[in-house]
């Protein structure tokens, strides 16, 4: 048995999704995989150095990783009309953000970007994802990139909605915003690859395919975040785990090219990176209709 590691975000909705994966309800033939939870920005600096195999990271750091990293077709976290959200503190939103002190999670998070990609000119301030709403709430920021669950628990932590990133980024495209992705190690070859993409697929129809099912990997998702408001994760889960997440269909393919041309033509990407998704044949080979539907 050849060892594999997965590595994920300690947030509900990659909770849900690797659920049957890890509790051994879904076989890998042939590996041993192990699992690794870590925040994003963190997933994103171990993907840089090379250390991880089969990892999430934020869609904006994918173009730095190309090179060393291929986008696997299942486990993307995916926003339609939703995602990263731009706050300040209550009663204090600055009428523009150049010059200003503007908290992100991580320098390489798709929330980061965003930001400078709609508002150029702000001093970046990286924090811990889950300590920025209260770095708003204490004025010590001038505004904020919240993320995550963070996205549920804005309204009671003293903060404002300045606009959220994911819609105007719908606006102004017309397409889904890929906010995170499943990449895998090349080295590891193909085969391996497209292995570890059909089993993250059947980990995920696992958790959707049946309500018992459904309720496993809820309670085990519920494990994580912060708080104990059950149906806040719930919520979460359902927009940001679902058929999008089983499988990229075409659209999403289309809003992560276009993520990439418009950072190349403004500057923030040198060149294009390519989109090289690995899918395996069986996966090719299945549907999601009714997975999209019982999602929605």
């Amino acid at each position: 048995m050849r060892a594999l590691q997965f590595a994920y975000t300690p947030d509900p909705d990659d909770a849900f999704h690797h659920f049957a994966l890890e509790h051994g309800r879904v076989a890998l033939p042939g590996f041993a995989p192990t699992f690794h939870r870590a925040a994003v920005h963190t997933l994103n600096q171990r993907a840089a150095r090379g250390e991880a195999e089969i990892t999430a990271i934020s869609a904006a750091a994918y173009p730095a990783l190309a090179e060393r990293y291929a986008i696997l077709a299942s486990g993307a976290s995916v926003g339609r009309g939703y995602g990263p959200l731009l706050a300040a503190p209550r009663g204090h939103v600055p009428s523009s953000l150049a010059g200003k002190r503007v908290a992100v999670p991580g320098l390489t998070t798709t929330g980061s970007f965003l930001a400078h990609f709609f508002h150029p000119g702000f001093e970046a301030i990286p924090l811990p994802f889950d300590t920025i709403a209260e770095a708003l709430a204490r004025r010590q920021v001038d505004a904020g990139v919240l993320i995550h669950e963070e996205l549920l628990h804005w309204q009671v932590a003293g903060v404002e909605k300045m606009e959220c990133l994911g819609e105007r980024w719908q606006r102004s495209t017309g397409l889904p915003l890929p906010v995170g992705l499943i990449v895998g190690r090349r080295d590891l070859g193909l085969a391996t690859l497209e292995t570890a993409q059909l089993a993250l697929r059947e980990s995920m129809e696992y958790a959707l395919d049946h309500p018992a099912h459904r309720a496993e990997a809820l309670d085990f998702a519920r494990r994580f975040g912060r708080g104990d408001a059950s149906r806040f994760r719930e919520d979460f889960i359902r927009k940001f785990a679902n058929a999008d997440t089983v499988r990229l269909p075409d659209d999403v393919r289309e809003g992560l090219d276009t993520l990439y041309r418009r950072a190349h033509a403004a500057g923030f990407l040198a060149t294009l990176p390519p989109l090289d998704i690995v899918e395996h044949p069986a996966s090719l080979a299945a549907s999601t209709p009714m997975l999209r539907s019982a999602a929605s």
